[in-house]
């Protein structure tokens, strides 16, 4: 776990540890987006949603006392030159992943159990066997997957299954051979269980730390495919694919937005806090900034006017200068600003 956490920092970068934790186990609050987006972190949202708090922190102070990070009173931390060396040391050998574009597409938690159970009952029904105990995954996927099960066609189910998995495994194969290996032995089969993932990244020769990588973007990886091929895996994972990048609320209030209504007038329609709607728009302008008119969210001379308040271009540095009476526009001024600056300077 150590050198997991360890590529998420910076030596000439100060990161706020909670950020950090906040985006691989997707706590998609604004603040969290903006900062994952500044850190260039934000494509590692949810990669990692079974962390615990407990486990997080044990990782941060065991890197501190290694001498590996050093964290400051305001919880940020930065690498130390040892740091640095050893991150260099862990990359010539980690999993670089291929899929992470797609880190919106799905809960890889959720889409990993209900291909397990799919693909069981797929090789179960190939050996014509009805006894047999389903591996356990929660209960919706287990509906789900009786559905699923109930729709197909059962005497080409098999063989359909069988060359969306050969196509998707060769695919996979291209990016990395290892996502395909991980992939058909990680999936139960008729007196056929599935490998741990310690057992696979024995077999491969890869660290624990870089099995929770590569386990993450094979899912992605997964999804995508899923995402443009139809078939029996469309079938039955296309029911967990994300639409695109913004949360269902968001999305409702921008089409309101890009359909003329006003911020307060969404907020009525929707029985929203006017806060709220503010909300859903800077995650747009993090997630989709080409989606809003920027000309008319934050106008040339607002823009002038903040850029006096707010000159350096390092808008990491900036902090929020309250104004008396605010009902919150400043500050949700100040964030379009910080993301269209933060933007600008990435391009």
């Amino acid at each position: 776990m150590n050198s997991y956490i360890l590529r998420f920092f910076s030596y000439h970068q100060p990161r706020r540890v909670r950020v950090i934790e906040n985006l691989l186990v997707n706590r998609r609050t604004v603040a969290n987006l903006f900062w994952g987006q500044q850190y260039g972190l934000l494509q590692w949202l949810g990669a990692n949603r079974s962390l615990t708090r407990r486990e997080y922190d044990t990782t941060i102070d065991e890197l501190v006392a290694q001498g590996l990070l050093v964290v400051d009173e305001q919880q940020q931390a930065r690498l130390t030159v040892a740091g640095v060396q050893r991150q260099e040391e862990d990359r010539d050998h980690q999993y670089q992943p291929h899929f992470l574009d797609w880190y919106w597409l799905a809960n890889t938690n959720q889409l990993g159990q209900r291909l397990l159970l799919g693909m069981q009952v797929v090789s179960e029904l190939a050996y014509h066997n009805v006894r047999y105990a389903p591996v356990t995954v929660g209960y919706g996927h287990l509906l789900a997957v009786k559905q699923w099960f109930a729709r197909a066609n059962r005497d080409q189910l098999a063989a359909t299954v069988y060359r969306d998995l050969t196509q998707l495994t060769t695919g996979l194969a291209g990016a990395d051979p290892r996502l395909a290996t991980v992939l058909t032995d990680g999936l139960v089969g008729h007196d056929l269980p599935a490998w741990t993932n310690a057992q696979l990244g024995q077999q491969l020769g890869m660290a624990p730390a870089d099995m929770l990588v590569l386990s993450h973007d094979l899912l992605l990886g997964v999804a995508a495919y899923c995402q443009h091929v139809p078939g029996p895996l469309h079938d039955l994972l296309a029911p967990l694919l994300n639409e695109g990048p913004l949360s269902k609320s968001a999305v409702q209030t921008l089409n309101l937005y890009q359909h003329g209504h006003s911020l307060t007038q969404i907020a009525a329609q929707r029985h929203l806090k006017l806060s709220t709607v503010r909300e859903h728009l800077l995650e747009v302008a993090i997630l989709c900034p080409a989606q809003l008119d920027w000309d008319q969210l934050l106008p040339a001379r607002k823009r002038v006017a903040l850029v006096k308040r707010y000159p350096d271009p390092d808008v990491t540095t900036w902090h929020f200068q309250s104004q008396a009476d605010d009902d919150g526009a400043a500050f949700f001024d100040y964030r379009l600003f910080q993301i269209y600056q933060g933007r600008e300077a990435h391009e």
